[in-house]
């Protein structure tokens, strides 16, 4: 019994102490080592190469990279995918030195590229970007142009291949197949003709390359070109007017012209430019537009012409102004010119520029054969115009048209006529839409606004008083109706506030206030 609790006594001294004196006890004797992995054999993990794509790691991973040689990734697609920075270097170059990183930590990649038929990426599109470059220099030649954009057409199937396998195996933010291509066409671009101009927006010309079939197909901005004109005839529309009876398919009545006028100041302005920039056709852009009865003097009417498809750009201006001027006849000039863009086509259709006239007119007795048709107009015109001409406005409207057709007026002497016409500054106009115009216009009433009234002239011959007076108008106004009426459809009107019958005799723009 003594010797059992000597033995307890001893293994219990031994224990106690464990960790506090020297003692030869290893508490991590049971552990075993296990070496690390090198860099080398993570290359070789066959659970790299397992057909469960999930594990196999993105590049830039070591998997990542070898996954992309062994499926046949061509260099350009390497170095796009592989998640090296391509700053100052060539992307085919960067893919070169990866494959050539993976193939000396494994040799059983070497030749993997040769194995596979096309890139799984690009189809092997990267191959043909100096044949692409090719192309589009030789469909630019004999055209001018400072600004060149490229584009491209993928079949749907394709860019959504891509873009999955993009995502799934190259690295976080790799560039897209469509954006590399037209960079790498850039390049080869450039080595043809170092002063190309490569831009991203506002091209000149679009240069569009069809993947599928291979074929560019060049879309040919128009060329823009601003100036003034002035109409110095009469009878001469802004634009091309087609023939009524064909439609402009070209007629016995329009001499095949297909133009309802031979001239307009469209083709006066745009036909001379046509040989000088090779263009295939015009289009006219004005700052309003005047009747084609009415004058325009003063500075001229802002437009811009735009010629389609051309070759040539870099045209002189005086040139092209001495070819239109000395081709109009005296029918028109046009000054200002200069090469503008698209843009200023918005601005010169959207600017509210007032505008002076100088307009003639006759006037005639109310009870001199009035062409006012009374039963076609709204009871409140009718009141409106009993209220100019000092006639009760109340009633019925059959009441207001017998007043109207029974009231007897005598013409207004000069010195009325100038004082009602200088009582017209400032003036709010209501302008119902115009008779001449409502079967292309929306009816309805306008507000507008006479600014100035100046340099009133009145001739009396035979009792029959002719006007001259300078009106200055905001835009929009209908100057014309602001005299005769309308037959009531413009209040206040000259006709309406003298009693008088007015019957516009011409009409000029004496200037555009507006650039």
């Amino acid at each position: 019994m003594s010797d059992k609790n000597d033995a307890d006594e001893e293994e219990w001294e031994t224990l106690a102490d464990s960790g506090f004196g020297n003692t030869d006890l290893d508490l991590w004797s049971d552990l075993e080592v296990i070496e690390s992995k090198t860099e080398e054999e993570e290359w070789k993990s066959p659970d790299q190469l397992d057909t469960h794509l999930q594990e196999i790691p993105p590049a830039p991973a070591p998997g990542g990279l070898k996954h992309l040689v062994r499926i046949g990734a061509c260099n350009y697609c390497l170095g796009r995918l592989g998640g090296r920075s391509l700053i100052g270097q060539e992307m085919v170059k960067v893919g070169a030195e990866l494959r050539t990183q993976v193939e000396e930590r494994d040799s059983n990649m070497i030749g993997a590229r040769s194995r596979e038929e096309w890139c799984p990426f690009c189809e092997n599109l990267f191959e043909e970007s100096s044949l692409l470059a090719k192309v589009i220099m030789d469909g630019l030649d004999g055209y001018e142009f400072t600004r060149l954009q490229l584009g491209a057409q993928f079949p749907k199937d394709q860019t959504e291949s891509e873009d999955q396998l993009r995502k799934r195996f190259g690295a976080a933010g790799s560039a897209p197949l469509k954006a590399s291509l037209m960079d790498e066409v850039a390049k080869c671009l450039r080595t043809l003709d170092s002063d190309i101009g490569l831009v991203n927006e506002k091209p000149e010309i679009l240069a569009l390359i069809d993947l599928l079939t291979m074929n560019v197909s060049l879309d040919i901005r128009s060329h823009h070109i601003y100036g003034r004109y002035r109409k110095l005839e009469r009878g001469v529309p802004q634009t091309r007017w087609p023939c009524r009876s064909c439609k402009g398919r070209g007629c016995k009545k329009c001499d095949g012209t297909g133009q309802q006028y031979q001239h307009s100041v469209q083709s006066l302005v745009g036909d001379p430019l046509l040989p000088l920039f090779e263009a295939d056709d015009h289009a006219f852009h004005g700052m309003g537009r005047e009747d084609i009865d009415v004058r325009c003097l003063g500075r001229g009417r802002p437009f811009i012409i735009e010629m389609k498809n051309p070759k040539k750009r870099n045209i002189d201006m005086d040139v092209a102004m001495a070819a239109i001027n000395d081709g109009a006849n005296g029918a028109i000039e046009v000054d200002s010119m200069r090469s503008s863009q698209r843009t200023e086509v918005v601005r010169i259709k959207d600017t509210p520029a007032e505008k002076s006239y100088r307009i003639r007119f006759r006037m005639h007795s109310l009870d001199d054969n009035e062409d006012v048709d009374y039963k076609a107009m709204k009871k409140a015109e009718l009141e409106s115009l009993c209220v100019e001409k000092g006639l009760k406005k109340s009633g019925k409207k059959a009441d207001l048209i017998e007043r109207l057709e029974g009231k007897t007026t005598e013409l207004p002497d000069a010195k009325t006529i100038t004082k009602t016409l200088e009582g017209m500054e400032g003036c709010v106009l209501d302008q119902r839409t115009p008779k001449r115009v409502a079967h292309r216009r929306a009816d309805k009433i306008r507000k507008r606004s006479v600014i100035s009234v100046s340099e009133i002239a009145v001739e009396i011959t035979d009792g029959v008083p002719e006007v001259e007076v300078n009106l200055r108008c905001e835009s929009g106004t209908y100057v014309k109706e602001t005299v005769h009426g309308d037959g009531g459809r413009t209040n206040p009107s000259v006709s309406g506030l003298l009693g008088a019958r007015c019957e516009v005799i011409w009409l000029d723009v004496a200037d555009i206030h507006a650039d």
